[in-house]
C-alpha cells in the first residue's frame, strides 16, 4: 500500500515520491512505469505528525488493517505506519547511477534526478565525478570483475551487484582527469558504447596489455 500509481496517490504532494524500479531499468535506460511510494518522514528524520497531513492520515486510516499487520507495525503500534527503511527525499533530485542487486551482466543506468530508487536497486552518485562518466567506467567490464570476483552466483549464475563489492573499486580524482578524456567518457556513456567505455577505462586506470586482457573478458559479459 506504500507503492501505487503515483498520480493516484490521494495523499499531500510532498508526501509522496516518483519511484523507480528494477522493471523500470530493465531495457538499459530509464522509461518509468509511474508507480510513486509514500513518504511518512518528515526532513528531521522522524515520522510525519499526522495531524498536519490529513490526506495522508486518511490514506493510512484507509489501510489500516495492512499497515497494523506488518511486523515493524507490531513492534511498535503508535509508529505503525513507517516504511521498515527510512525514505530520503533529496536522494530523489540528486543524479545517480541505478544498479539492479540480482543480474547476469552489469546493468547500470544513469538517473538524471527524477526518481526515487526502489529498495531492491542499488544507488551510487558520483561525488565531484561526472555522473555518465562514472557509468561509462562501470559499463567497461570492471563493476563485473569486481562483482564476480567478491560476489557468490546465484542460481542460474546471476550475480549479486552488492554496494560492498561495488565500492572496492578504485577511482582516480575527477580534477586530475585531462578534459578531453571526461568528455570522452561522457560520449561513450550516453551512446552505451562498451568498446569505447573499455578503452577508455584502460587510459584512464593505465592498464596494461595483460590486465586489459582480463577486463576485456569481464567487457563481454556486460555487453551481451
Amino acid at each position: 500500500m506504500f507503492i501505487s500509481p503515483f498520480e493516484t496517490l490521494n495523499v499531500e504532494d510532498d508526501r509522496k515520491l516518483p519511484l523507480a524500479t528494477t522493471k523500470d531499468v530493465a531495457g538499459g535506460e530509464v522509461m518509468w512505469s509511474g508507480l510513486g511510494v509514500v513518504n511518512p518522514f518528515a526532513e528531521s528524520g522522524k515520522l510525519v505528525d499526522l495531524k498536519k497531513s490529513p490526506r495522508l492520515a486518511a490514506y493510512f486510516a484507509k489501510h489500516r488493517d495492512q499497515l497494523l499487520g506488518r511486523h515493524v507495525a507490531k513492534k511498535s503500534p503508535a509508529n505503525g505506519y513507517r516504511t521498515i527503511d527510512r525514505i530520503h527525499p533529496a536522494l530523489t533530485t540528486t543524479p545517480k547511477l541505478l544498479i539492479p542487486d540480482i543480474k547476469g551482466g552489469a546493468n547500470i543506468v544513469a538517473e538524471k534526478g527524477e526518481l526515487y530508487p526502489h529498495h531492491n536497486l542499488y544507488y551510487a552518485t558520483a561525488g565531484d565525478w561526472d555522473v555518465e562518466s562514472l557509468r561509462a567506467v562501470l559499463l567497461s567490464g570492471i563493476a563485473h570483475l569486481f562483482v564476480s570476483s567478491y560476489s557468490t552466483k546465484m542460481r542460474g549464475g546471476d550475480l549479486r551487484f552488492q554496494a560492498q563489492n561495488l565500492r572496492r573499486i578504485c577511482l582516480p580524482l575527477w580534477e586530475s582527469i585531462e578534459l578531453t578524456l571526461k568528455a570522452d567518457l561522457i560520449a561513450a556513456s550516453k551512446n552505451a558504447d562498451f568498446d569505447a567505455c573499455f578503452d577508455l577505462t584502460g587510459q584512464l586506470s593505465g592498464f596494461n596489455a595483460k590486465q586489459r586482457s582480463i577486463l576485456r573478458g569481464h567487457l563481454a559479459e556486460v555487453a551481451v
